[in-house]
């Protein structure tokens, strides 16, 4: 009876642990980033676009990730599915390997239709600098 009592206790502990860590795999699935696009900037213009198609689904923040050379980052401008738009203000030198901040979106999750960009390029021996844009579900 007692060794039943311990097998059941253990089989019920082992669920209980399962069931935990699927679900916090499942939170870490929800909060998973995606490379919605990238652009490689112009030494000649001053500002650029991503689009973003409506099967990359809603997001709830999204990021900037710079490649290859250093760019001066003015603002983006966030166009959303609906016609809304966000803008945000950096006016930063970013460097090449480096990442702008997570900017979570207001109203939560958003269908994104672009991204523009407007920037400063600094021409390099590195060559033109690479913007990618992530998105977090």
């Amino acid at each position: 009876m007692k060794t039943t009592l311990l097998a059941l206790l253990t089989l019920v502990g082992v669920s209980a642990f399962s069931a935990s860590q699927a679900g916090q795999s499942l939170a870490k699935v929800s909060q998973a980033w995606e490379q919605l696009g990238s652009r490689i900037v112009s030494m000649t213009a001053d500002h650029d676009e991503i689009i973003v198609t409506g099967n990359e689904g809603v997001f709830t923040a999204v990021q900037l990730r710079i490649a290859k050379a250093p760019i001066h980052l003015t603002n983006i401008n966030i166009i959303f599915g609906n016609g809304d738009n966000e803008n945000i203000v950096f006016d930063k030198v970013f460097t090449a390997g480096s990442e702008t901040r997570v900017i979570d979106l207001e109203g939560n999750k958003r269908i994104i239709h672009k991204v523009n960009l407007n920037y400063k390029s600094a021409p390099t021996q590195k060559g033109r600098a690479v913007i990618s844009l992530w998105g977090r579900h």
